[in-house]
């Protein structure tokens, strides 16, 4: 990805909307880029979809979703490095998930650090336990076959059916679908391998699990998303000038013919700027502009984009669990289970796990005691020490829309990052970046809108010179 190279547009200002991570790092490049930025966030505190509360009955800090990171995520890591936190996260020196069914069986997913790509996953496809011998060597039939298949020669093509449709096409079988495909896709996409578009699952296995032997690295943080990355982002774009409005909310967008002069605040202040970064939900940015702009094609279409629901459940045990830091699971309610004591280094004879759920639907739609009950119970039937243990707290965090659904045609409402307004330019992991609704998809789009803003300044002054 290119970066933004000062020059004559040095000094302009910009202001920016929405202090997620797709707006910081819109802010980020484009103060380092010289410019003079005004960061306008309706919360109090940095992170957008990516942050954390303090339990006050525990004193931990509760992340609203459990965030993961992938190796392949060079934007992001680039991002945390900018702010400084790279010693507050860690990630894998080598790809490993221990997965698990119902029955006690275990296999791991890993990259043999001996073989080269993609022949790293080679024992992994024939020792993986969840299958039969013959659905090991048809799977490793089917990844061949999707390694060598050509993403921008068949775009229209994948991005038109499922990615269950695609594997079944070219001979996968169903119970390895469920239990080897949908092990990746669903934690990764946030739905189901039926209802997401080939081209996002074969993006997903070629960039991730097969393009290196560290490409499915696995990285998280070891604490807090605020304490991650609020306090570090303010302190990054402080020191860099600029300008932060922390628990302002912008109501509308103030235009003159088709440019916008100026973001109007709940309080009624206006905040006038040369180019207006949007880093908003798809389905708050209509509430930002004028009606008749809304209804602009370019704009409207975004709003058939849907979301999807992730939920989190957080229990506290009275005793150690389980002892990995993470595991998977297969014919199980529970998906991921993340050890957050072991994580971020909880002293304690008590232990913090969290279940990660994604694609959540079924689970979101129900109270927290049904929650309760479904999954201390089946907690307790697949780890074994947790059937005497006592479930000292247990917190249920739902996001409705966490992620947008990368289902099949799902590629043509996502916007590029200029508009058809002059000095407004989109961010979010929504609009085009060639990620799926992820933490890499939000910075990447946040670099795009700033080199986008940077080449409207250009022709800004271009204009003024004429």
């Amino acid at each position: 990805m290119g970066a933004i190279v000062p020059g004559e547009t040095q000094g302009r200002r910009c202001v920016v909307i929405g202090g997620g991570l797709a707006g910081l790092s819109a802010a980020i490049a484009l103060l380092d880029a010289g410019h003079h930025v005004t960061l306008i966030e309706r919360r109090p505190f940095l992170g957008g979809r990516a942050y954390s509360f303090v339990d006050q009955e525990t004193g931990q800090e509760v992340d609203n979703g459990q965030h993961v990171f992938l190796g392949c995520c060079t934007a992001y890591m680039a991002f945390i490095k900018r702010l400084g936190v790279v010693d507050k996260t860690s990630i894998q020196k080598r790809l490993s998930i221990p997965v698990s069914s119902r029955d006690g069986r275990t296999s791991v997913i890993s990259a043999a650090p001996w073989l080269p790509s993609p022949l790293h996953l080679l024992p992994t496809s024939l020792t993986y336990r969840h299958l039969t011998f013959g659905e090991r060597l048809n799977t490793l039939r089917v990844m061949l076959r999707l390694m060598r298949t050509d993403r921008w020669r068949q775009t229209e093509q994948l991005q038109a059916q499922s990615f269950r449709d695609w594997l079944l096409v070219h001979g996968e079988r169903e119970g390895a679908i469920q239990r080897f495909w949908n092990v990746i896709v669903l934690p990764t996409l946030n739905d189901d391998i039926a209802a997401v578009s080939a081209d996002m699952g074969i993006m997903v296995f070629q960039g991730a699990l097969l393009k290196g032997r560290h490409g499915a690295d696995v990285g998280y943080a070891r604490v807090g998303l605020t304490a991650l990355l609020s306090d570090a982002a303010q302190r990054v774009v402080k020191a860099a000038g600029g300008r932060m409005l922390l628990g302002s909310a912008v109501a509308k967008l103030h235009m003159d013919g088709d440019r916008v002069y100026g973001a109007e605040l709940a309080s009624g202040q206006v905040i006038t700027g040369d180019v207006f970064v949007a880093a908003v939900p798809w389905d708050a940015l209509p509430k930002l502009l004028p009606a008749e702009t809304a209804q602009v094609p370019f704009f409207a279409e975004a709003q058939h984009l849907e979301g999807a629901p992730i939920v989190g459940i957080h229990i506290w045990y009275d005793r150690r669990v389980m002892d990995d830091e993470f595991a998977a699971f297969v014919d199980s309610p529970v998906q991921w289970v993340f050890n957050k004591s072991r994580i971020q280094g909880l002293a304690g004879p008590w232990q913090y796990v969290c279940i990660s759920l994604s694609g959540a639907w079924e689970y979101a739609t129900m109270g927290k005691e049904g929650l309760r009950q479904l999954f201390t119970k089946e907690m307790a039937h697949l780890f074994p020490k947790a059937r005497d243990a006592h479930v000292e707290r247990f917190i249920v965090v739902k996001q409705l829309a966490a992620t947008f659904r990368s289902k099949p045609g799902a590629e043509a409402f996502r916007p590029q990052q200029e508009t058809p307004i002059l000095n407004l330019f989109l961010a979010g992991d929504w609009t085009q970046t060639g990620w799926p609704s992820t933490m890499e998809s939000a910075v990447r789009s946040g670099q795009l809108a700033a080199q986008a803003a940077t080449r409207g300044l250009a022709r800004q002054q271009t204009l003024a010179a004429q």
